[in-house]
């Protein structure tokens, strides 16, 4: 192990133990001041409430309380939400675990399946006793049969640890039609076709790409799903497993064309958040925004007056096509939300309730509309979604080839993903290729060595994919 690995770790740990202390401390305090405290056998029969982590704070908190409160409604069981901000739960993970450490953990909390929980299983105080194993749960709610593609990106040799309650589709391309008409061009098919129009654009002044370097994921993002258009999806799976050669001519071959597109983008790229990024594409100072299908929550619930239509069906009163990423057609790129449940708790069984309610068919069909989502459940009624584009990305998903795990959102463990987010800004800024491959490189070795040759995304037989990695007997 490294000097600088070790040093990571007992940072780590002495965080969590401080947190822990301080939280402990807080929880515990009411107890001390309380006056009057009830009998205990009346406080058991009496406590139903239960308390929630999660990093939705923003428009997505009107999707979340609405499940809480149907949820009360039909159980009784209050829920308390705690919003920890933070991208991806960063933030929210240090406040869990330590909250773990001093045994007194939330009943339920906010993940992404695959590396992510599993980061949470490598530094729990019990390993994966520390937390409830659901596929019971996900066999009771039909999901199973219903969704067994998210569920297997949501299984680690075959256990669940966290159900997941919605899908986004992380490979999208956003366009303005107004703009487009303008430089006379069409919806981009392939990495030709967008390369083409992009620069059509630029030589009449228009930025093309309206990505975002403020929250700095956009710009992965856009790597990403070139890569994904590049490589195909099998090497995109197998890069999650770090397990693709460094040299490989597709990650060269991605870069370049990702670099092409980067001179695209408008001055202020490095200001701009994603929002941003949004509103100038509304506003129409730019071509086109590559992200995920959030973006169609946030056209919806704060520019109502924004017509979105798919590629498929594009009316002459459309404002913003959405369409596949070039070249990933028939893929569907899933960011999957997900929530855990810790084990051994007096809330935990209220916990798994919760889980069973928030990720059942009717617990999605309220959260995903509100949200700017899909239901992971494929016989859910389309008709349930208030904008075509999730009507559409329903169809998109039932009818999918191939399903793969976005790396900017969930597939990558957070170092690595880390390291690549704050990369591949300096990529754009410096045009430094030979950084860019040796943090490749490096990104690779890292998630290899972080799976430890235990754990894969699946069941016995059944990889994530269809891709089995080599330890796997």
């Amino acid at each position: 192990m490294k000097t600088s690995q070790l040093l990571a770790i007992v940072v780590l740990v002495v965080v969590v133990g401080v947190v822990a202390y301080i939280l402990g401390t807080m929880q515990q305090a009411p107890q001390v001041t309380q006056t009057a405290p009830t009998p205990p056998a009346q406080t058991t029969a009496q406590v139903k409430k239960i308390s929630f982590y999660t990093w939705w704070a923003g428009l997505e908190r009107f999707a979340i309380d609405a499940v809480i409160g149907n949820f009360t409604k039909k159980t009784g069981i209050q829920v308390e939400k705690t919003a920890v901000p933070g991208g991806a739960g960063v933030n929210a993970k240090f406040a869990i675990l330590a909250l773990m450490q001093a045994g007194n953990p939330p009943a339920a909390f906010q993940v992404h399946c695959g590396p992510e929980i599993l980061s949470y299983i490598y530094v729990a105080p019990k390993g994966e006793a520390s937390f409830v194993e659901l596929s019971s749960v996900a066999k009771e709610i039909d999901m199973t049969t219903q969704a067994p593609d998210v569920l297997s990106a949501c299984s680690l040799n075959g256990k669940v640890y966290a159900l997941p309650v919605n899908i986004h589709r992380a490979n999208l391309i956003f366009i303005n039609k107004q703009v487009l008409d303008k430089i006379g061009g069409s919806v981009p098919k392939s990495l030709d076709d967008l390369v083409a129009l992009c620069n059509k654009a630029t030589s009449m002044g228009i930025p093309c790409l309206l990505q975002a370097g403020a929250d700095q994921f956009t710009i992965l993002h856009l790597w990403e799903q070139v890569f994904l258009a590049v490589a195909g999806p099998q090497k995109f799976i197998i890069f999650t497993y770090g397990t693709l050669p460094p040299d490989d001519p597709s990650l060269r071959q991605a870069t370049e064309v990702f670099l092409t597109l980067s001179k695209t983008f408008p001055a202020n790229w490095p200001s701009l958040d994603w929002t941003g990024a949004v509103a100038d594409l509304v506003a129409g100072k730019g071509l086109a925004h590559v992200d995920g299908d959030w973006v169609v929550g946030l056209i919806y619930n704060v520019y109502p007056q924004v017509k979105m239509c798919p590629y498929t069906a594009v009316t002459p009163d459309c404002n913003i096509i959405v369409a596949p990423f070039p070249g990933t057609q028939g893929i569907y790129n899933l960011v999957i939300d997900a929530v855990a449940v810790p084990a051994g708790s007096p809330t935990t069984q209220m916990g798994i309730e919760f889980v069973k309610y928030f990720a059942g068919p009717e617990g999605q069909s309220i959260f995903n509309p509100l949200k700017g989502s899909i239901a992971v459940y494929k016989n859910i009624d389309p008709a349930i979604y208030p904008t075509p584009i999730q009507r559409w990305e329903v169809e998109e998903y039932r009818n999918a080839k191939a399903y793969v795990f976005s790396l900017t959102h969930g597939a990558l463990f957070s170092d690595v993903w880390q390291s690549l987010l704050q990369q591949s800004i300096v990529l754009v800024q410096t045009g430094r290729t030979d950084l860019w491959y040796n943090t490749l490189a490096s990104a690779l070795n890292t998630e290899r060595s972080l799976w430890k040759d235990t754990w894969y995304m699946g069941a016995p037989g059944k990889p994530f994919g269809g891709y089995q990695p080599p330890w796997v007997k």
